[in-house]
């Protein structure tokens, strides 16, 4: 297999559980970069909260965004590509989560989608919380479903997986991500796109783009947002933070503490 991309989670992934990455691995972006190889981050965080962790001179070549929602030529800091669901898809399934009395978040339209509307209906949910504490210049609680435009996402943020299925019954026509929160890596997070967006349909569409094809990539991941990319490429890990099911489910490598991309590309032909 001759490597021509390597698709990588941030969270939990990419970065360590400081927040940082590995100096190895680093390294190995910069030496990936020099031979050729397109170097892609595919992750959950919107711009405005990856930002946070990655400076813009960070080593790689292209940024998936929003678990799917957006991607970015991270060198001209160009939106290449970006999906939304409707103001009027919104208003109705905020009235269904009204009813679920879920808490949940609107996300506005990349690249803003750090901003957001919210209700919170449970007595205690320290995640949620702490995300708004977080991004408290840039949330409003809502008040009126018609205060509401186009979204990137609606987040749903429970503290047991409960949430999984009776979110996934009830909005089957719009794309359903389950995700382990960046925040207390614990909460359950379930987000609703629009149809067909998830981390695998931008890699997929990126990969077209870029004439590269998916039998010469590699990718590596650590969490159920993972999977539509893990399950395209060429070469799949996972790494061993993970659930134990994923670790089950795709080739299990050291943790995200140990350079993880380093260990995958040693001795990997590109």
């Amino acid at each position: 297999m001759n490597t021509k991309a390597v698709i990588i989670d941030l969270d939990g992934t990419l970065l360590n559980d400081e927040r940082k990455v590995g100096e190895k691995d680093k390294q190995t972006l910069h030496e990936l970069g020099k031979k050729g190889v397109v170097r892609i981050i595919a992750t959950g965080r919107s711009l405005f909260s990856f930002s946070d962790v990655i400076s813009e001179d960070f080593p790689i070549d292209h940024l998936i965004i929003a678990a799917g929602g957006g991607t970015i030529d991270f060198k001209t800091k160009k939106l290449t590509q970006s999906h939304f669901i409707t103001k009027k898809e919104v208003q109705e399934i905020v009235l269904k989560l009204d009813d679920l009395k879920v808490d949940y978040q609107v996300r506005a339209k990349i690249p803003d989608s750090h901003k957001y509307h919210y209700r919170q209906y449970s007595e205690e949910n320290p995640d949620f919380v702490r995300l708004n504490t977080i991004y408290k210049e840039h949330v409003k609680k809502l008040n009126n479903i018609n205060e509401l435009e186009d979204a990137a996402r609606i987040i749903i943020i429970a503290q047991n997986s409960d949430i999984v299925k009776i979110i996934e019954d009830e909005f089957k026509d719009y794309s359903i991500i389950r995700a382990t929160s960046p925040i207390d890596n614990k909460s359950v997070w379930m987000e609703i796109y629009s149809e067909g967006v998830n981390k695998g349909s931008a890699v997929k569409n990126l990969c077209i783009d870029l004439n590269i094809n998916l039998a010469d990539t590699i990718g590596i991941g650590n969490d159920y947002n993972d999977i539509h990319f893990l399950d395209i490429v060429n070469r799949s890990y996972i790494v061993s933070n993970a659930p134990a099911d994923l670790k089950q489910k795709y080739q299990t490598i050291n943790s995200n503490n140990l350079n993880p991309l380093s260990y995958v590309m040693n001795g990997t032909e590109f």
